[in-house]
């Protein structure tokens, strides 16, 4: 699974993706609104699905 197929996605729609796919999803921030920060570069999990939301919609999605 490549992390780009979030990519336009609502925030529903990624967790249910995600879930179905066994990923452990990481909601980073909403708008200008931060919720949690990205893992420190020594805590790498791929199955760990971070994702940014802009206006409704997945901009940025990434495994980390």
């Amino acid at each position: 699974m490549k992390s780009e197929e979030f990519l336009g996605l609502t925030k529903k729609a990624a967790q249910d993706k995600a879930e179905a796919k066994n990923l452990i999803f990481r909601l980073i921030r909403i708008d200008n609104e931060p919720y949690f920060a990205y893992p420190p570069e020594t805590d790498v999990c791929e199955q760990r699905l971070c994702v940014e939301i802009d206006n409704g919609k997945v901009s940025k999605a990434i495994f980390h």
